[in-house]
């Protein structure tokens, strides 16, 4: 009989830091640690996300038996440092401190929590882990890993090839010729400066037209056979002396693109519909390197199925081209966390499979903290809110759920705050913010009422998976919304709320397996509407997702939210 092996997973020193807990090699928690400290995309050591991880599995730190970190810092150390020589002088402390730290990640952790004197310490190289975290989800025997994303352990993309237990990294693509950096990099020329605005790009791009590609494309970038990407640096900073890429723990980016590309585009700048077009023509560059990188990957002909991860993983436009499109691979796996935080996983699964252990529950996302129903009475019994806030409890499940629908079809903007706290970028349905993708109006209702963002922004669909492919033209099955989908042309009246610009929406498939209370509740509104579909987004305002109920609480004190469903209580302000 094996000994038990606790497995506590750790992503440290990256954008949205994490951490995850395997038991003989079954997945019991997961959890980021911007979800505890309230800060978007934190960067620094995750100890409060350790701890939570800790309590939902009911163990104490003693029992740890291995700590894995999604990073090896002395990995690729003839590339970095040939670079290093070439680029960045001795007085040079932001890359040194970051290198260091990674270095120092196990000495920290041994100092904050007490453990067993037999504990061991695994470093797994970035991209390995990046692609770990697709493959051993997937359940796939055979499968071609890809990882892109900015950079890692000096490595920007890998391409592998998985089998059974074992995942051998073939090719690498290595810093500062990045397509993620690249990409990050013309965010912030179009005014959006926080990390991981990248997204609102693939918003944007919808209402362009690529005009500017063959421009980029020629000035930006050098053709080389020999390299899939190769970056024109005079374009860029990121490789410079002092640049900071991730400065400790807020996430501080410095300017990645230099003064040349605003030099480049100075007469363009003032045209009519400048920032759409420039957006529509950086998501045609990346899919043109990315269809590159796929047409090569598949000349190796190793498998039919491609599991996919790294930050890049989570641009649902340009992942259309390969799940909608059966002629690159027969099945494709994106996780649930293909960024940085799902590198924790990534190495847990790892050290787990080399230990011989079945990698269990891994598909599930549903990893975070969950509340009793006597702990939300006792919050909204309190004297804070019971002043402001009224509520009814309904012990009925199937009620609860067709009480919820009616008022959904009725225009109401719902809170929905059930059992378990997804893990990863997306609301699936346990934190979300759910209603009526038949009105017109919706998207901006929403965004009068709570999020305040964007309106070029799209809300996603969550649709019931036997209904999927009567109104979407995909059968992609997309449980974390990975990909972008065509809206049948006769149903896009039907459901204007999610249907974006250019007639796409990124689906979420929803069944009873993966999730029987959302699943039920999407029924039960078909079944007043004739629409297997709700409009879902993440229940937060301009804020990492809700965890806690307080934090749902001040969600619909502070916006103009109809009525928040936790649990089985409905509550709503107070007139």
């Amino acid at each position: 009989m094996k000994d038990r092996q606790i497995i506590l997973g750790i992503n440290a020193y990256h954008a949205d830091s994490s951490a995850c807990l395997i038991i003989n090699g079954k997945l019991i928690a997961a959890i980021e640690e911007e979800r505890i400290n309230r800060k978007k995309h934190y960067s620094g050591y995750p100890f409060e996300a350790i701890k939570e991880c800790l309590n939902i599995a009911n163990l104490s730190e003693k029992e740890i038996t291995d700590v894995a970190f999604n990073t090896k810092p002395y990995s690729n150390i003839f590339k970095k440092g040939v670079f290093f020589l070439k680029n960045f002088s001795f007085k040079d402390t932001s890359h040194k401190s970051r290198f260091e730290k990674k270095k120092k990640l196990g000495s920290i952790f041994l100092k904050k929590f007490k453990l067993n004197t037999k504990i061991k310490f695994h470093y797994i190289e970035h991209h390995l882990a990046h692609i770990s975290s697709a493959f051993f989800p997937s359940k796939f025997d055979k499968a071609v890993g890809l990882s892109i994303d900015g950079s890692g352990d000096f490595v920007t993309a890998a391409f592998a090839e998985c089998e059974n237990n074992k995942i051998s990294i073939k090719e690498k693509i290595f810093f500062p010729d990045s397509l993620g950096i690249f990409y990050h990099a013309m965010t912030q020329f179009l005014g959006f400066k926080n990390y991981g605005d990248e997204y609102k790009i693939m918003g944007l791009a919808a209402y362009g037209n690529p005009i500017y590609f063959d421009k980029i494309l020629s000035n930006l970038f050098i053709r080389d056979k020999r390299k899939k990407i190769q970056l024109n640096l005079d374009y860029f900073n990121h490789h410079k002396k002092n640049f900071k890429y991730i400065a400790d723990n807020n996430l501080l980016i410095d300017q990645i693109y230099s003064f040349k590309l605003t030099e480049l585009f100075e007469e363009e700048m003032n045209n009519e519909n400048f920032r759409e077009n420039f957006a529509s023509s950086i998501q045609k560059i990346y899919e043109y390197f990315f269809k590159i990188i796929i047409n090569d990957i598949k000349k190796d002909n190793f498998s039919k199925n491609l599991v996919f991860s790294g930050g890049c993983a989570l641009n649902s436009s340009a992942n259309r081209l390969i799940t909608n499109n059966h002629d690159y691979f027969k099945k494709i796996f994106i996780n649930c966390a293909p960024g940085d935080n799902g590198g924790a996983l990534g190495a847990a699964f790892i050290v787990a499979a080399k230990s011989n252990f079945k990698i269990e529950n891994s598909q599930n996302p549903y990893l975070g903290p969950n509340y009793s129903d006597d702990y939300i009475k006792s919050i909204l019994d309190n004297d804070f809110y019971k002043d402001k806030l009224s509520y009814n409890f309904e012990p009925d499940e199937r009620r609860l759920s067709q009480i919820t629908a009616k008022n959904i079809s009725e225009g109401k903007v719902i809170g929905w705050f059930q059992d378990k706290m997804e893990f990863g970028p997306r609301a699936l349905g346990n934190r979300s913010i759910l209603a009526d993708p038949r009105n017109p109006k919706m998207k901006d209702i929403i965004n009068k009422k709570i999020k305040r963002r964007e309106s070029f922004r799209p809300f996603a669909p969550s649709v019931l998976q036997e209904f999927q492919s009567q109104w979407f033209e995909s059968d992609f099955y997309s449980p974390y919304m990975s990909s972008l989908a065509i809206v049948k042309k006769e149903k896009r009246i039907l459901i204007p709320a999610v249907t974006h610009f250019d007639s796409t929406a990124r689906l979420q498939t929803v069944n009873k397996k993966n999730n029987l209370k959302f699943s039920n509740l999407i029924y039960d509104f078909f079944k007043i509407t004739d629409v297997p579909i709700l409009l879902n987004t993440s229940f937060n305002e301009n804020e990492p997702i809700v965890t806690k109920p307080e934090e749902a609480l001040e969600c619909i004190l502070r916006t103009d939210m109809d009525l928040i469903v936790i649990n089985n209580f409905f509550i709503k302000k107070k007139n």
